[in-house]
């Protein structure tokens, strides 16, 4: 895993995906409470508006 000047983390050359995701989790603590809350209140909205949009198109498709 590099490390840009930025403090971004990017994959070595040729690293693996899966190998690159494992180092990275590996390297950073766990989430505190505070970014646990945080990263609820980004996707929590998403995800509820990706559930209701199912939701309509399965109806839609049920009542075809």
């Amino acid at each position: 895993m590099n490390v840009d000047p930025d403090g971004w983390c990017l994959p070595s050359e040729g690293q693996d995906i899966a190998a690159f995701i494992k180092e990275f989790v590996a390297s950073r603590p766990p989430l505190t409470a505070s970014e646990i809350a945080g990263l609820r209140a980004i996707f929590r909205p998403v995800l509820a508006a990706e559930v209701a949009q199912r939701a309509a198109s399965e109806a839609s498709s049920d009542a075809a």
